[in-house]
């Protein structure tokens, strides 16, 4: 009897051992979750100031959303002033960025990154990157500018020379918000020839730029007479942070001259 006994409680020993065994097996098997993935229905963007810059981001969770956290980037360095120093989080799968460009990011790219965790800790993230170009208007805007040269001739037979005036050279063009403009002659004023012994008569009055920044339109009026109006239209050539380059076509042909292409070019001056 006492062996039966021994045999039974060996078997039963074996079987609960069998049992953990088979437990511990399909623990073992259970299959891994892939790690969350964010898809961006942009990935980069390029623009001017003012421009609206848009995306928007799909998080796959196969373990469950746990968060979708956006950090913005300027350069390599979090923005502190983005969400919650740098960072704003989000629960839902989906989320739609808007960011409109300013002059932050003239000097560096500016980068959000979408980091998604799921319910297992596990990471997905993409990155949305936006560059800033430079704008005739920003600079406009956020400076003053003056004439360095006037490059233009008389007679067709004649070179191409530097043409500004010294009463010229320290006038000061200033170009507001609103569209309207105003200009400062300088100390040298009202003398020097050419159109400067009438300075402050026919005075620069608004300014247009049209969409593609192509072209700068500067409108004067009389101020004796109204409807004395002068249009010039300069066509831009080139530009950077600190120089604009530019071309207006001169008719002197009531002087005897010739009409021509001239050259201006502007520079940037501290507001």
């Amino acid at each position: 009897m006492r062996y039966k006994n021994l045999i039974f409680s060996l078997a039963v020993s074996f079987m609960a051992a069998g049992a953990l065994l088979v437990s511990g097996c399909n623990n073992d098997d259970e299959q891994p979750v892939d790690a969350p993935s964010v898809s961006l229905s942009a990935s980069t963007f390029s623009g001017k100031i003012g421009e609206t810059a848009t995306t928007t981001a799909t998080v796959t969770a196969p373990g469950g959303l746990k968060a979708l956290r956006v950090t913005k980037y300027l350069g390599t360095d979090i923005d502190p002033t983005y969400g919650t120093n740098g960072t704003m989080e989000v629960t839902s799968s989906t989320f739609t960025l808007e960011y409109t460009l300013a002059d932050e990011g003239l000097e560096t790219p500016i980068r959000f990154n979408f980091e998604a965790e799921d319910d297992k800790g596990q990471t997905g993230d993409a990155d949305f990157i936006i560059t800033t170009e430079l704008s005739m208007k920003y600079l406009l805007l956020n400076f003053n500018w003056q004439w360095k040269s006037k490059m233009g001739k008389c007679l067709d037979s004649e070179p191409e020379s530097e043409m500004i005036l010294d009463c010229e050279l320290d006038n000061i063009y200033i170009f507001n918000e609103d569209g309207t403009m105003g200009i400062d002659y300088g100390a040298i004023t009202g003398t020097g020839g050419g159109t400067c012994d009438f300075d402050g008569l026919k005075p620069p009055t608004t300014w247009e730029m049209n969409d593609d920044e192509t072209e700068l339109t500067i409108t004067s009026v009389n101020v004796f007479d109204p409807a004395d109006v002068q249009v010039e239209l300069y066509r831009i050539t080139s530009f950077d942070a600190m120089e604009i380059n530019s071309e207006q076509t001169v008719d002197l042909t009531v002087f005897g001259c010739v009409i021509w292409d001239w050259k201006f070019t502007w520079s940037a001056v501290p507001k």
